[in-house]
């Protein structure tokens, strides 16, 4: 076994320069699972010199993602808040069995769909809880002089546009990091010759073009990137000892490498480091959600203290050895990324979540790219589950633990939790209103509303207490998100892994989310369609269909029940008690369901992506995203979005709550 070599770390705050801890004793003390050591590879040169590392105070250099002490509390404390109403609605289903044992037909599918839900929440109160009380907080690092490992960044593309294409390639070739000591690998799964000549015009000594003859779908991404990994092999020098990846949208910062690689040289057994992403065409008032926000400010903290960060795809460096450890990035999966990370923890690499934005990128700026990316996300999930034996198998899990097992299966259930809320959709109306109550019933009923509003406040709670993280808009839009898109999980799970070719099923495939195509033009006021044909377009070939029958059929319910509650001479209370719940689950759902109509509607106008841009450097000739364009900007018309809604909806509860109480 080779010698690690102990890093030398500047710390301003002592404003001298002084040696280290050894990195296995530092990073055993604060990242390392106990009982666990880290890997070593006598191959890897990256153990076998002295690097200049400074560790970034928050002071120093201000960002969001840099958790301060109040937001780090804030963090803990709404893990805890979040496992809060899972307790109360096991009590809550408990009612809710009694309540519905009086019925004349006993609802067996309704009670299984109450367990699995129950199971699910066991997995969601185990992590959140195991974050809280041993979250991982990484400090942020910089690698400081000339002498600096040796880095290949890879960059993928397929039929994006030009320009977008030169942003990012031109933005990686002007990173802070010596220009010998790190290669610009473009590969063109598109094999675009513009693409080809523009690359080779530039006459970088540190940028190649690639592209690849496909056969089949060539495994997608992975594909493309195996192909590059290969490339390298072939060209001056022999290959470095990490591996960096960019998607073709996203523009990295200028502190990139220098930001990243400290954690892998800290640690010799750490086989991957992913920052977190940001945007910068987010449109004005977020209509479909798309920031993101819950992923890089709370479910990534919750994995990296799981010791199971993921992957995200873009912006990583990754240990060559780790690669090669697993073979190459797999292509059993359509979310690569995570697939290949999770072989490596399953072979005993270790793994972090950098939460700091140090690449900015496009989301999709269309509909139906932004639906097709997150139903890509959902089924890469469960191929994910699938490929692991939903991390039931210790035969396939190999070396991952207890707790990065766990933290599979708790990524895992958002899938289930799809159908649940799918079938919930559906299946109001049934149960609540269908058949006239004895005194008895009515007695039950309002014992259950109660218990049902204060584990609907105790989410409200929740969702208050993740804005203290990132704001509360942010912080309750993730429920919109998956409420509205649960229809699209839905038939994409049916026809990848369940329907025959015959009835519709299909392979999951890839497709890059920036070569999707918008015929309609549905964000440029300048060229956009007519109202008739992105209509025609949205609820036909996007299958907004279900977001405007599901809201009729609500309407339909309610004021049938408003007519029925009405004519019956019962109290005004019992009208609380038995309507109230219904109409506040209702109204959620029919604002979600309502999302992709006001979308339809009002469509968001995205300014040209010139706009969004700053100055072209005048040596490199780089260009990065402007401060404004990466702030999500709000519009009057937002305070009538979901989260008023939802607000109104948390009001609603505590009213019902007290009108039900004497009965």
């Amino acid at each position: 076994m080779s010698s690690i070599a102990e890093p030398t770390v500047f710390r301003r705050r002592h404003s001298i320069l002084h040696q280290a801890q050894s990195p296995i004793s530092y990073l055993r003390r604060k990242f390392i699972e106990p009982g666990t050591a880290p890997k070593e590879n006598d191959n890897d040169s990256s153990t076998k010199h002295r690097w200049n590392i400074r560790e970034i105070r928050p002071e120093e250099e201000p960002e969001f993602w840099a958790s301060s002490p109040s937001r780090r509390r804030a963090t803990r404390l709404s893990h805890v808040a979040g496992a809060v109403p899972f307790f109360l609605f096991l009590w809550s289903f408990v009612l809710q069995v009694q309540y519905l044992s009086h019925f004349h037909m006993v609802p067996r599918a309704m009670i299984c769909m109450e367990v699995v839900r129950i199971v699910l929440g066991i997995v969601d109160c185990a992590c959140r809880l195991i974050a809280a009380i041993s979250p991982v907080w990484r400090p942020r690092y910089r690698l400081e002089g000339g002498s600096v490992p040796r880095i290949d960044v890879i960059i993928t593309c397929c039929n994006e546009s030009l320009d977008i294409i030169q942003d990012t390639v031109l933005g990686a070739l002007a990173v802070d990091y010596p220009r010998d000591s790190f290669r610009v690998i473009l590969t063109d799964d598109g094999a675009s010759p513009a693409v080809e000549k523009w690359a080779t015009g530039l006459k970088q000594p540190n940028l190649y073009y690639t592209a690849r003859v496909k056969q089949g779908n060539g495994g997608y991404k992975a594909g493309n990137l195996n192909h590059a990994v290969a490339f390298i092999k072939t060209l001056p020098g022999k290959p470095a000892d990490f591996i960096a990846g960019l998607d073709v949208d996203m523009i990295p910062d200028r502190n990139w490498l220098r930001a990243v690689i400290p954690h892998l040289l800290l640690d010799p057994g750490m086989g991957v480091v992913t920052p977190a992403q940001g945007f910068y065409n987010i449109p004005t008032g977020d209509l479909i959600f798309q920031s993101n926000q819950i992923a890089w400010c709370i479910s990534d903290f919750v994995r990296d203290s799981l010791g199971c960060a993921w992957n995200s795809g873009s912006g990583y460096i990754l240990r060559r050895t780790a690669l090669d450890d697993i073979g190459g990035f797999s292509s059993g999966s359509v979310t690569e990324d995570v697939y290949s990370l999770m072989l490596m923890l399953s072979k005993g690499w270790r793994t972090a979540y950098l939460p700091e934005s140090l690449q900015f990128g496009l989301v999709p700026s269309s509909y139906l790219g932004h639906i097709k990316q997150h139903t890509r996300w959902n089924i890469g999930g469960i191929q994910l589950g699938q490929n692991f034996n939903f991390y039931l198998s210790k035969s396939l899990c190999g070396q991952l633990n207890w707790k990065q097992r766990l933290s599979g299966f708790w990524c895992l259930t958002a899938s289930y939790r799809h159908a649940l809320d799918m079938l919930d959709l559906l299946i109001i109306p049934t149960y609540w209103g269908s058949h006239d109550k004895t005194q008895e019933e009515m007695q039950m009923l309002a014992r259950f509303v109660r218990i049902s509003c204060v584990a609907n406040l105790t989410h409200f709670l929740h969702s208050y207490g993740r804005g203290w993280v990132l704001g509360y808009r942010n912080a309750i839009r993730e429920l919109g998100l998956q409420l509205y898109m649960s229809p699209y999980f839905i038939v994409a799970e049916l026809r990848s892994f369940i329907l025959p070719r015959s009835l519709g099923g299909t392979d999951p495939g890839f497709k890059a989310s920036g070569s999707i195509c918008d015929d309609t033009y549905e964000r440029c006021a300048s060229r956009r369609s007519p109202l008739a044909l992105r209509a025609k377009h949205m609820i036909l070939g996007c299958g907004v269909w279900y977001h405007v029958l599901l809201p009729a059929f609500y309407l339909s319910y309610i004021t049938w029940r408003a007519r029925c509650l009405l004519s019956q001479e019962a109290g005004a209370d019992v009208t609380y008690g038995d309507g109230g719940r219904v109409l506040s689950a209702e109204w959620i759902e029919m604002s979600i369901c309502s999302t992709p109509l006001r979308y339809m509607l009002f469509p968001p106008n995205d300014p040209p992506r010139d706009d969004l841009m700053g100055e072209r450097d005048g040596i490199t000739g780089a260009r990065y995203s402007t401060a404004d364009a990466r702030q999500l900007k709000l519009n009057p018309w937002c305070v009538l979005d979901f989260e008023f809604f939802h607000t109104v909806v948390g009001v609603l509860n505590i009213y019902i709550l007290v009108k039900t109480w004497g009965i």
